[in-house]
């Protein structure tokens, strides 16, 4: 996709992931689009029925003892295909949004402006709902504040993405764990700098409009699973602060 520009304003391509049944869905997204004078184009999310052979199942039950729903496992393929095609791209910059927010009435000043911010980024979400221990690393021009995270955002609502980003990730996320969330705030591992804007442009409306994925009933963990489970949640946890320590000394990310 080329860039997008409306009178004043320099926008990234704008992409709306959105089953092609999810009519509701699409109507109310596309009139707050439209509304906001943001050109977009939907990604066409499909219904996993079985799960591919990028699933780690070996590794998943050995870490968590429970699988990924299939209604994760397409929303995670569907912001995977997303970033192979950003890849693909001659774009450095793509917004990824679900069908399931409401844009705040300056979305796309304040999107535009995040295209000019100095801060070194590789995704910037566009909420920081469900973040927990966060620093200002810089503002956005006209109005906003910049943050990093001990605890990332949750959720994969609306957010920008580079495309080395988008490369750094397709590389790290090849065979599926996690949640995409999940695995989007694994930033130790796959080294990607992540930041978020404040106050939000998006809202999450997922309980308004109703899931588009299963949730998942709780595990019957034995008691070797249960801590497995402790010890792998227990070194993400360390491995996590150390990496905050490390950006927040050495401003370090990809």
């Amino acid at each position: 996709m080329n860039q997008m520009s409306i009178p004043g304003l320099r926008l990234p391509p704008v992409v709306v992931i959105s089953l092609v049944d999810s009519h509701d869905r699409r109507a109310y997204i596309t009139q707050q689009l439209k509304q906001a004078g943001v050109p977009f184009k939907f990604f066409d999310a499909e219904r996993i029925s079985e799960y591919p052979s990028t699933y780690d199942a070996e590794s998943r039950l050995k870490i968590y003892a429970n699988h990924l729903t299939l209604g994760e496992v397409g929303c995670y393929d569907s912001h995977y295909r997303i970033w192979q095609d950003l890849a693909r791209s001659n774009d450095d910059i793509w917004c990824v949004l679900e069908d399931d927010i409401e844009l705040k009435a300056d979305f796309a000043q304040r999107l535009a402006s995040a295209l000019d911010v100095s801060v070194h980024w590789g995704i910037m979400r566009l909420k920081d709902e469900g973040s927990a221990g966060r620093w200002k690393v810089g503002e956005l021009p006209g109005g906003g504040v910049l943050h990093d995270h001990r605890k990332q955002p949750g959720g994969t609502q609306g957010y920008l993405i580079r495309r080395d980003a988008a490369l750094a990730l397709l590389e790290y996320g090849r065979r599926m764990i996690h949640p995409v969330d999940d695995m989007l705030n694994r930033n130790w591992e796959h080294g990607v700098r992540m930041i978020s804007i404040s106050p939000d442009i998006v809202v999450h409306r997922n309980d308004d409009l109703g899931t588009t994925i299963a949730g998942r009933q709780k595990a019957k963990r034995t008691i070797s699973q249960k801590l497995r489970r402790e010890f792998h949640m227990g070194r993400d946890s360390f491995n996590r602060h150390v990496d905050v320590w490390r950006r927040r000394l050495f401003a370090g990310g990809r």
